[in-house]
């Protein structure tokens, strides 16, 4: 992660954080939240219409707040390549959930994640193309109203602890016609403590600490790198997809906000 990406996500994380713990989060009318999102994230840039190239999918109403499942498969049919794609929840105190970034050019690229969803938002995939072109698409998804940035964790929080950086890695159904590209899902075990939620029994807040950053790569390539937040779900997912390149290990590494560094290689017919 550049030092300019940490920082704005640390600054966007820290005034938000400090406002909710406040109190001073409020609904925000229809558009101002990404209004003031979007330059701090894209600047002046032109974001053009996804259609025809990103297919977004969200739930129309989660099933669960805590995690709601989203997806984006990105395609060019011209001859540019993916170069990142971004997912950003509006009415999250932290809007940016993750930002996947490829070495490779792409000219396909499907992938999804678990996220948090503290309030009713509009949720967006933006991607960026090799030529610098920004193209979004988006969608309302409604929540039950639990509030899960400050939810409680689930489950036991010393268990959790011992099991920090456990990952597991499947392969995924892969289409017929692609015979060089595999799916897989990734699964890391992490609290994914977002600084909001409060200590049932101490009544105290639970200090942030969440996943950073992940890298895979397949054998000496890597494929991406993915800087996230707390909007990502408590364990979290990511299922991706990459072209086949004859090595024998996917590689993962990940690093959380503590700085702790976690690395797990896996047999490539683990992974597709």
């Amino acid at each position: 992660m550049s030092v300019v990406s940490r920082a704005l996500k640390s600054l966007l994380a820290g005034l938000t954080v400090a406002a909710a713990l406040a109190g001073a989060v409020a609904p925000a009318a229809a558009g101002s939240s990404w209004d003031d999102i979007r330059p701090m994230l894209f600047g002046e840039r032109k974001i053009a219409s996804g259609l025809g190239i990103v297919t977004f999918t969200a739930p129309y109403r989660a099933e669960d707040d805590r995690r709601v499942p989203v997806s984006a498969v990105a395609a060019f049919p011209d001859g540019r390549s993916v170069k990142s794609v971004a997912f950003i929840i509006d009415e999250n105190p932290m809007p940016m959930a993750a930002t996947f970034r490829f070495d490779r050019g792409r000219d396909k690229v499907g992938l999804g994640i678990d996220i948090r969803l503290n309030g009713p938002s509009m949720v967006r995939a933006v991607v960026e193309a090799s030529d610098g072109q920004l193209y979004m698409a988006e969608s309302l998804v409604k929540t039950s109203g639990l509030g899960a940035c400050a939810a409680p964790p689930v489950g036991d929080a010393a268990a959790a602890l011992r099991t920090l950086g456990n990952m597991e890695l499947a392969a995924l159904p892969t289409a017929a016609d692609s015979p060089f590209t595999r799916s897989a899902r990734l699964k890391i075990r992490h609290p994914q403590n977002t600084g909001m939620q409060m200590n049932q029994i101490t009544l105290l807040y639970i200090p942030a600490r969440y996943v950073d950053e992940v890298e895979v790569r397949h054998g000496q390539e890597r494929l991406f790198t993915v800087e996230t937040g707390f909007a990502l779900s408590e364990d979290p997912r990511i299922d991706f997809d990459y072209q086949s390149n004859g090595g024998d290990v996917l590689t993962v590494r990940m690093r959380d906000t503590d700085g702790a560094m976690f690395q797990r290689s896996f047999p490539h017919g683990v992974g597709g």
